[in-house]
């Protein structure tokens, strides 16, 4: 997945005659929407990939459990010994204790990457909702600041508005002067 690109607000657009130019709010409102929106596929793409390792994880169980099953069924239906010659029957009980560490290493070691696996899965689970988290209240973050410097833009923008109708105004010597907040 791809970082979180840096967002740096400027310390202030550039003032035009009414005010700050748009074209300038405007390409840094768009840039910040594009890298919300390359943040958003990021989220997603580490959710989808959560989701593939739970489903690879399932997987694993299942063939687990059709190999345990299998191997039990293997070991249920042994050659009865006494049916054979001592030497026969010394083969099939080594066989038999050969074949009982098989299917016990078999069955640790299933255990141990079925532990291995929902370990992984859950780790990148815990790994993907924490880097959406991050990406939501980032997103969130940056959303509020540009909200604070809409509402700075448009307060200013009233001031000014007010200081020119009161500079018309005096020109104009039709009305006394008002107050500028």
């Amino acid at each position: 997945m791809t970082a979180p690109l840096p967002l740096t607000l400027p310390e202030s657009f550039a003032l035009t005659f009414r005010g700050y130019d748009r074209e300038q709010v405007d390409e840094r409102i768009d840039e910040l929407l594009a890298e919300i929106r390359l943040l958003t596929t990021d989220r997603d793409a580490a959710v989808a990939e959560a989701e593939h390792l739970a489903r690879q994880l399932e997987h694993a169980r299942a063939e687990n459990a059709e190999l345990t099953a299998r191997a039990d069924r293997l070991c249920r239906a042994p050659a009865d010994p006494a049916a054979v010659g001592d030497r026969v029957r010394h083969l099939l009980e080594l066989a038999h204790a050969e074949a009982d560490g098989v299917v016990t290493a078999a069955r640790e070691r299933a255990a141990a990457i079925v532990g291995e696996a929902e370990e992984s899965a859950s780790r990148r689970t815990a790994d993907a909702r924490a880097q959406a988290g991050r990406i939501v209240e980032d997103a969130r973050r940056r959303a509020e600041r540009l909200a604070a410097v809409e509402r700075r833009t448009a307060d200013r923008l009233r001031r000014i508005d007010a200081f020119l109708a009161d500079a018309e105004a005096l020109l104009d010597e039709r009305t006394p002067l008002r107050a500028v907040a």
